[in-house]
């Protein structure tokens, strides 16, 4: 479960991390140079060993991870991160590595969505609406992480 928050400056994410009933603090929130010298930020929400792994591709430094050994064929459908390039663009990133381009000046994602999306619609920043997330909903915990160029 996870809430992502992006306010067209910053891009904000809660960093709790479920097992069972057990939470951990963990990152979920990076600005990232690529290989090439790109930067982009990224929020990654669902299995941490993937998004470790796409983490690690975006930076250039391992070869791009085969999604079939996280999880099954039926699971590639979700989406598994946020990506913001330079030109502040929106980009959701499916679990099958498909950029798709969201036409949105701000965006929110993950479990806590609607929570967050309010508080945007309603002038919040990016961290204020995942601590309202957090407030409110069960999606959402642990503090707040975010990024920004």
């Amino acid at each position: 479960m996870t809430t992502i928050a992006w306010d067209g400056k910053t891009l904000a994410a809660d960093s709790c991390s479920w097992s069972g009933g057990c939470r951990r603090r963990v990152r979920k929130v990076f600005k990232v140079k690529s290989g090439d010298g790109r930067e982009f930020l990224v929020a990654f929400a669902g299995d941490g060993s993937f998004a470790l792994a796409i983490l690690e591709w975006m930076r250039g430094n391992k070869e791009r991870p085969n999604p079939l050994e996280f999880m099954s064929v039926e699971d590639t459908q979700n989406q598994c991160a946020l990506v913001i390039d330079e030109k502040l663009r929106v980009w959701q990133l499916s679990a099958n590595l498909v950029y798709c381009r969201m036409r949105e000046r701000i965006y929110a994602f993950g479990a806590g969505q609607e929570f967050a999306w309010g508080a945007l619609e309603a002038g919040a920043t990016a961290t204020q609406a995942i601590r309202i997330a957090m407030k409110r909903s069960d999606h959402a915990g642990l503090g707040v992480d975010s990024v920004s160029f």
